[in-house]
């Protein structure tokens, strides 16, 4: 099933971006413990080389792409779901209510607050507006930074996915929909 390929690819993807965080942490954390400065400034005394802080974007850029990894299949897993329903009901419905309507209209089971939550998240992802960061906040207060409402317009940035919750989601699309033998 496409579900399972999706697990696995994300597992795949999300543990070799988990040690390539990991080993960007060790080599700054070696450099910082061997009490090395080769910071090299221009006249003016601006900063033009530090290998202290290319080791420490190292470990920024590891740690964003394993965000990037995360925002990735939470939206492959809602259009997964959104083509399969479509594909269930032989329906070009594009109304997220209706189609997942249609779906219970069939007698498949449905996590409709975990779909409802799925799908608000796919489009914080894609829109980044704040009256769907609203909802996604109401819901699921935890997904956010602190817990706390964003400050400013761009929720999407506020958005704090773990692995946990990727796989929330992967189990309630396995929910929702026939289940196979």
């Amino acid at each position: 099933m496409d579900l399972e390929r999706i697990e696995a690819a994300f597992d795949a993807s999300i543990a070799a971006m988990e040690q390539t965080h990991r080993t960007a942490e060790e080599a700054s954390d070696h450099y910082e413990e061997s009490n090395e400065d080769d910071d090299e400034y221009d006249e003016d005394g601006a900063l033009i080389y530090s290998t202290r802080g290319n080791l420490r974007w190292q470990v920024l850029q590891a740690s964003q792409a394993q965000t990037v990894i995360r925002q990735a299949f939470v939206t492959s897993i809602f259009h997964l779901w959104e083509i399969s329903a479509r594909a269930w009901t032989a329906s070009d419905e594009h109304d997220f209510r209706q189609l997942r309507r249609a779906v219970r209209k069939l007698g498949y089971s449905v996590d409709g607050d975990g779909l409802t939550l799925l799908n608000e998240v796919n489009n914080l992802l894609k829109h980044d507006n704040a009256t769907t960061g609203e909802r996604v906040c109401k819901r699921a207060p935890r997904l956010f930074w602190q817990g706390q409402r964003p400050t400013g317009a761009h929720w999407r940035n506020s958005l704090k996915l773990s692995n946990a919750d990727v796989k929330r989601f992967i189990e309630v699309v396995r929910r929702s929909g026939p289940t196979y033998p």
